[in-house]
């Protein structure tokens, strides 16, 4: 058993120094390692090959959910879990459950609440605490307001003139490849084309300047939806999917464009990662990052596997190769794939630990440097001056050093970082 002696400060404002206590059982650690897919210390071994500090954070979130607990005044006892969840309870007049979606928390209190016989009132989902979207602080305060039996204060006086407010819409992160590669795509088939999109970070590219999705269903549409499209309209279509939703929902549908001989250009998006939802692995990742545990699909060999005899790989950051291979695409018809690979830029950065040495910096003001604002829309760009006479700068701190602006516009060039 493992103490702990620490000093908080509790909600009310008071320091409070107590003893924490954690323990795990020959039974509890047994459990752990036949649960785990080829045991604790091969998974281990992985996270630390990795430097994954989500999945060390993950693990030791579950060994101190696991071990914490609360000693008996006695010192006989050792409770945990269930008992102190029930101890907690017995305490409490009305117990409110925060939980955004399904009520999972709120059902497990009800049940154990009903199971010792505990005389509390749990409250969760109602008109403001929907299982629909995230939680708003007004939801979270009306909430609040009705279990506590207090009226909300009235927001009149900080109201805010939101018409004030700058336009900030989603963006993708400065450095991020689909970016370059949404570039190329509209620098070459324009409003000519109609363009399927998928779910990730990618599905951003809806937004102007990038302008490369015109509809997005759901998980693996790109490719179905947008052969859907090929059949029956005389405009090429180009789907966008990303590596991780290709190996989720996307092959099925390729296979199906395959069978049906559908014209139609998928491009892969493969940032070796699942970007989106906290860096995830998926059957792509290579096996450098993912440990011995794990086996690493070739995108190409699956693609070519489905059926597709048309493949071309590329690196967005590489604009003219990209260009002259999109445009090569664009004359051929049938089923169509181009691999775009390049690496999740925060991925890159965080876990295989590279940083581009060198930076963007506008070497002359003018019409040329509002490209990087206007047609790529990158976040590491700023905008000031006047109206008339407007001034671009790079915000280093942001700046990833990919050098598509450097390929996009001759006012820009490359610095080393400072």
């Amino acid at each position: 058993m493992l103490k702990k002696t620490m000093t908080t400060v509790d909600f009310g404002g008071t320091e409070r120094t107590e003893d924490y206590y954690f323990n795990l059982t020959r039974a509890e650690i047994m459990e752990m390692e036949l649960t785990t897919e080829g045991g604790l210390v091969q998974m281990i071994n992985r996270i630390t090959a990795a430097q994954s500090q989500l999945e060390l954070a993950k693990l030791f979130k579950q060994i101190i959910c696991k071990s914490y607990g609360v000693l008996s005044p006695d010192g006989r006892k050792f409770i945990k879990n269930d008992a102190v969840l029930a101890d907690f309870m017995s305490s409490c007049d009305t117990v409110l459950v925060l939980e955004e979606l399904q009520p999972l928390v709120e059902q497990d209190l009800r049940a154990l609440a009903q199971e010792r016989k505990i005389d509390v009132s749990i409250v969760g989902k109602g008109p403001d605490l929907t299982i629909f979207g995230e939680y708003s602080t007004g939801a979270v305060a009306r909430a609040l307001a009705a279990v506590l039996g207090k009226e909300l204060p009235s927001a009149d006086g900080a109201a805010i003139d939101v018409s004030r407010l700058p336009g900030r819409p989603p963006n993708l992160c400065a450095g991020c490849s689909h970016r370059a590669m949404y570039y190329a795509v509209r620098k070459v088939f324009g409003d000519e084309a109609v363009y399927s999109s998928d779910i990730g970070c990618y599905t951003l590219g809806m937004v102007p300047p990038l302008r490369a999705a015109d509809f997005l269903f759901c998980m693996g549409s790109s490719v179905s939806a947008g052969s859907g499209f090929a059949m029956v309209s005389d405009r090429p279509v180009v789907g966008f999917i990303g590596d991780s939703t290709f190996f989720h929902s996307g092959m099925t549908g390729l296979a199906n464009a395959v069978f049906n001989k559908h014209d139609v250009l998928l491009v892969i998006l493969d940032n070796g990662t699942t970007a989106m939802t906290g860096h995830q692995p998926n059957p792509g990742v290579c096996t450098s990052v993912l440990g011995e545990g794990c086996n690493h699909l070739d995108i190409e060999s699956v693609v070519r596997g489905i059926g597709v005899t048309d493949v071309a790989k590329v690196k967005p950051f590489n604009m003219r190769g990209t260009l002259k291979t999109i445009e090569e695409m664009k004359a051929r018809s049938g089923v169509r794939v181009i691999i775009a690979e390049e690496p999740c830029m925060l991925f890159a950065r965080r876990t295989l630990k590279q940083n581009r040495p060198q930076v963007a910096e506008v070497a002359t003001q003018g019409e040329e440097a509002l490209k990087c604002l206007a047609e790529l829309a990158c976040p590491a760009f700023r905008r000031g001056g006047t109206a008339e006479a407007p001034v671009v700068s790079v915000d280093e701190s942001q700046c990833s050093g990919c050098m598509v602006c450097l390929q996009v516009t001759p006012a820009i060039r490359a610095r080393k970082r400072s």
